[in-house]
């Protein structure tokens, strides 16, 4: 099962150790691992596993004074991305899925523009569900932004086998897009903030 933990980082704290030292407690509350021994470690693509633990699957991000983590015995990926303005969203919207780029659309009353509130907030909401599976299969932005749609429950593809669920949310009051994504249904009760 994939457990989620989201934190507003203390005042002057390294979002990125933060991260980290949530993971940490996070791993003690639930497995029973001391903090002082959740050593991160990259696998050979890059990916942050945990020292000495294959059999749990670890993920974290962070975005302005937030960090979050996610874990469980199977792959995930979590993604977390504060609402502001990206000079190049366009240019990344426009090597989006077809799906994804007619939802962009869609939801920004039919025409992207820069000037609104409205276009930032979907491209958070949308890029937080790509880096999501990205960081869950490992592959980071090695793989082509339009050979997998997520604007489903389930991330459409054929890049890897097996299935592959994603849930997002907003957090409004913080600004903030989520997504979690991993090989099994998500459920949220699960989400610790």
């Amino acid at each position: 099962m994939v457990e989620i933990r989201l934190i507003r980082t203390k005042k002057g704290e390294n979002p990125s150790v933060a991260a980290r030292r949530l993971l940490a407690s996070a791993l003690e509350t639930a497995y029973g691992i001391p903090a002082a021994s959740c050593l991160v470690e990259k696998d050979e693509k890059g990916k942050p596993c945990l020292a000495g633990r294959p059999d749990l699957h670890i993920s974290i991000s962070h975005s302005g004074p937030y960090a979050a983590c996610a874990f469980g015995d199977k792959p995930v990926g979590i993604d977390i991305e504060m609402w502001r303005t990206h000079p190049k969203w366009q240019r990344i919207v426009d090597k989006m899925h077809p799906r994804e780029r007619e939802a962009m659309t869609r939801l920004c009353g039919g025409t992207i523009s820069r000037d609104t509130a409205e276009p930032v907030r979907q491209f958070c909401d949308l890029w937080v569900r790509k880096e999501s599976f990205l960081k869950a299969v490992g592959e980071g932005l090695r793989l082509s932004l339009d050979a997998f749609d997520t604007t489903g429950n389930m991330v459409s593809q054929d890049l890897r086998e097996g299935r592959w669920y994603i849930k997002s949310w907003q957090l409004p009051e913080e600004a903030l897009s989520v997504a979690v994504c991993g090989q099994e249904e998500l459920d949220f009760s699960r989400l610790v903030w």
